[in-house]
């Protein structure tokens, strides 16, 4: 991921890429033979940057974040937001202490078929994402749930202004001794219910997200761009309405939001408390998990 975002930043107008760092040699490497930029071995090489953006294993999130916020940098953070609820509390009140953009890398807010979903939601009932992924290595120093699932638990608690009442959840390693696989249904206050599945050990890839309202229901492709909204029409009858993106960079329109809140100095989409609410809910589906498994020996 780090690599991809530096690639977006080094083409995006009004961005200069003071450098780049990483502890591995061979990223450093390979990210040099083809472009021209400065390269380090430690972070705070890059203390003298407006804002960066981090993309490090989640357990280091917490000190390269505060190291910058504590010199005044403004920090674009990759999800999960931190390791723990205390660290990323300690993160956000810094931020705001500093009067600093703290965003999370949650870019699902930004593809483009949610986007054109989002003004239909209005009271969802029954809220049903599976984001299925073949095994490829990565991000396995975490669970499936803060690798994978977290992006639909994040887009869940954006659209359900509720609290949550119950969460019940199983799921199983299978491939690496992490979670790998996760199925868990999330009770609000409210009513709503939503059904989320995860796994990274799956043939094929999707990234299905449907919600069913009272008067509407909406299917939401987020790999293909496309959304689908049947909506109800006099007392019988439906109206479909259909959305295909002409183009797919939710990873460029996040890093355009950044940027943009930076230079206003105004709150990005994504706020540092919106990671923190999706932390604790996946932190929660991880527990029932694991108590389940250690009851089943």
């Amino acid at each position: 991921m780090g690599r991809i975002h530096a690639l977006k930043l080094l083409g995006m107008e009004g961005v200069t890429l003071l450098g780049i760092a990483d502890t591995e040699d061979t990223c450093l490497e390979g990210f040099t033979q083809q472009h021209k930029t400065n390269c380090f071995k430690d972070h705070k090489e890059l203390l003298n940057a407006e804002a960066v953006v981090i993309a490090t294993p989640t357990e280091t999130h917490y000190d390269i974040a505060k190291n910058f916020m504590e010199h005044g940098i403004h920090v674009f953070m990759e999800k999960p937001i931190t390791a723990t609820t205390g660290q990323a509390q300690e993160l956000i009140a810094l931020a705001d202490e500093r009067n600093l953009v703290f965003q999370i890398g949650h870019l699902e807010r930004f593809s483009p078929p949610f986007v054109s979903a989002t003004p239909l939601i209005t009271n969802p009932l029954f809220i049903e994402a599976h984001r299925l992924s073949p095994f490829t290595g990565r991000s396995t120093d975490i669970d499936v749930i803060f690798d994978l699932m977290i992006h639909d638990i994040d887009l869940t608690l954006s659209i359900v202004k509720s609290d949550v009442r119950e969460i019940r959840a199983q799921g199983t390693p299978v491939v690496t001794n992490k979670i790998d696989a996760a199925s868990a249904r999330i009770e609000f206050q409210s009513g709503c219910v939503a059904n989320l599945t995860a796994s990274r050990v799956s043939v094929e890839r999707e990234r299905k997200y449907r919600i069913f309202q009272q008067d509407r229901y909406l299917s939401i492709d987020l790999m293909n761009g496309k959304m689908l909204a049947a909506l109800r029409d006099g007392r019988e009858g439906l109206s479909i309405k259909e959305f295909e993106a002409e183009r797919m960079d939710p990873v460029g329109e996040e890093l355009s939001d950044f940027v943009r809140s930076v230079q206003e100095l105004r709150r990005p989409r994504v706020e540092g408390v919106h990671g923190l609410r999706a932390l604790i809910v996946a932190n929660d589906i991880t527990a029932e998990i694991k108590r389940h498994l250690a009851a089943a020996g």
